[in-house]
């Protein structure tokens, strides 16, 4: 599991997941925390995150982004509780969120390793009332994000890849957009040379030395103009 690279593949719900992206965090108290970005063929984006604590087992949780963030914060904005800051911006310390009610746990900073580049990450973290989902709202360099979790187990995550048949619709048509004109250009040339064929067999193949009614062509001299219109359409 922490071997995973990107372009890896994974199931988990019978579904197969690809790694799209890789993040390290390590939080001023000591733990660590390596988020792997993945992707459905259907293109949802998710999030299988790996929290290692000294002297404790490895947590596994699956995590997506709310999408609408400024409806949410409406929301917990008419909440009636102690609150809890992070930079200027005021949270509860409880809420609900879709019929489950999230207490605030702990506030975590850390620093995230991405590729090259560092950037500082400050954690509001919630829990329900038996630690199976997870809130967390993080203020980022310049954004907020906010996410919902689940903890899972070690033995949900199967059928490891290092790389395969995984082929999404974006990744399709991201490769046509990037070699349109190769493309184009590889069946034109196809087109024509099966054009010559074509014609170089009938002259050839119906010759008659006989027949004086009728005018041969060498195929070397012979040419037959195609429209590429209709191409990519």
């Amino acid at each position: 599991m922490q071997k995973l690279k990107r372009g890896y593949l994974f199931d988990y719900k019978k579904q197969t997941w690809k790694v799209t992206d890789i993040y390290k965090i390590k939080w001023d108290d000591g733990s660590q925390t390596t988020e792997y970005q993945v992707k459905n063929k259907k293109g949802e984006v998710r999030y299988l995150m790996l929290e290692f604590v000294r002297k404790q087992k490895t947590s596994f949780t699956f995590w997506e982004k709310i999408a609408d963030i400024n409806q949410f914060l409406k929301t917990i904005s008419k909440t009636e509780s102690d609150f809890v800051s992070i930079g200027n911006a005021k949270f509860p310390k409880q809420f609900q969120y879709k019929n489950v009610t999230y207490t605030f746990d702990e506030r975590c900073d850390g620093t995230c390793h991405y590729d090259y580049e560092t950037e500082r990450v400050n954690s509001l973290d919630y829990t329900n009332d038996d630690d199976s989902k997870f809130f967390a709202i993080q203020l980022w360099d310049d954004e907020i994000e906010i996410s919902t979790g689940i903890s899972i187990l070690k033995s949900q995550i199967s059928n490891i890849q290092e790389r395969t048949t995984f082929i999404s619709s974006d990744s399709v048509w991201d490769f046509i957009s990037k070699y349109f004109v190769g493309i184009i250009f590889t069946l034109f040339m196809l087109m024509t040379f099966l054009l010559n064929k074509c014609s170089s067999n009938s002259w050839d193949g119906n010759r008659d030395p006989n027949d004086s009614t009728k005018v041969y062509r060498n195929s070397n001299n012979y040419y037959r103009g195609r429209s590429s219109r209709g191409f990519g359409k």
